[in-house]
């Protein structure tokens, strides 16, 4: 299979700089986020490194033990935020020596993830009404636009990276859902309410300028992350929540309702979560007013009430 790619020679040392170039080339037509490919050419570089350092001369030599060696080297901290990206660049270049044909064995399959420290902490997440004080605000003291980009937020969860990628072709209003370009590079059919789909509708009705682009500064670039971050925060502000408003607050909001009237099911779908993924279950948490109206049904409701004193 591909007999065109060459193998080097076992009695030299290994060079898998070309390879590497190779791998990040392909990765790079896959659309693979900036942030991802920076971190792919990082490791894949000290991993190249470390394999002259060890005089590895075949591919033979690379095992799960000597890639394993390589992770307690390049994070002796054992973060486990590291310790992932590493072992995401392993699993990439790994699968590409595989299909490719050129080593003999994928090493690379074998490892796990690192376990992250399970969150301490609940996601802060806004109550009904200062949720609705908080759009109420949106609605009346910003321009159209502004208030789409919050709507988007506070009604589908969407991330301000995804918000802002969004393009002309992306929205359905008569059947109600967009396309958001999501993390893992993958493009997601999102459902939102009939009141959104007709506020997207006359946005559209009333967006004048011709680039795909659904959102634009005044110099007609695409906004960016920084320009939500600062638009929640003013409208939270201007609102006088006493807390600092995000855009991940609007997401675990979201989240945290969805949870609470859906299910765990519907809200990792409609997160964006995989299945195999427990980044949902922190939102399993109850909001209070649930618990009042559960413990109105526990048995002990039913006992037989304890009499005065005789």
């Amino acid at each position: 299979m591909h007999s065109h790619v060459a193998l080097p020679a076992s009695s030299a040392a290994i060079e898998l700089t070309p390879l590497i170039d190779r791998c990040i080339g392909g990765e790079r037509s896959r659309d693979l986020s900036p942030r991802s490919l920076f971190e792919l050419r990082l490791h894949l570089g000290r991993f190249s490194g470390y394999c002259r350092e060890k005089g590895v001369s075949s591919f033979q030599e690379l095992d799960a033990a000597l890639l394993k060696d390589f992770i307690l080297q390049t994070n002796p901290s054992g973060s486990p935020a590291q310790g992932k990206a590493i072992i995401w660049t392993l699993r990439k270049f790994f699968s590409y020596l595989a299909l490719w044909n050129i080593a003999p064995s994928n090493p690379a399959r074998s490892l796990s993830h690192p376990q992250l420290s399970p969150r301490h902490t609940l996601p802060r997440y806004l109550t009904a009404a200062q949720l609705r004080t908080f759009m109420t605000t949106a609605a009346g003291s910003n321009s159209l636009q502004d208030f789409v980009v919050v709507s988007l937020l506070a009604t589908t969860g969407a991330r301000p990276g995804e918000i802002v990628r969004l393009r002309m072709r992306d929205i359905n209003c008569g059947q109600r859902f967009i396309f958001l370009h999501v993390k893992g590079n993958w493009y997601k059919r999102t459902p939102v309410s009939a009141i959104m789909a007709d506020l997207l509708e006359d946005y559209l009705e009333n967006h004048s300028q011709t680039s795909e682009l659904l959102f634009q500064n005044q110099w007609g670039n695409h906004i960016d992350v920084r320009y939500i971050q600062r638009l929640v925060r003013h409208v939270g502000e201007t609102a006088g929540l006493s807390n600092r408003i995000t855009p991940v607050m609007l997401r675990h909001t979201f989240a945290t309702y969805a949870a609470d009237r859906h299910g765990i099911m519907v809200t990792r779908a409609l997160l964006g979560h995989c299945g195999a993924s427990h980044a949902t279950d922190v939102y399993l948490h109850l909001v209070p007013g649930k618990f009042r109206r559960l413990m109105n049904c526990h048995p002990y409701q039913t006992t037989i009430e304890r009499e005065g004193p005789q």
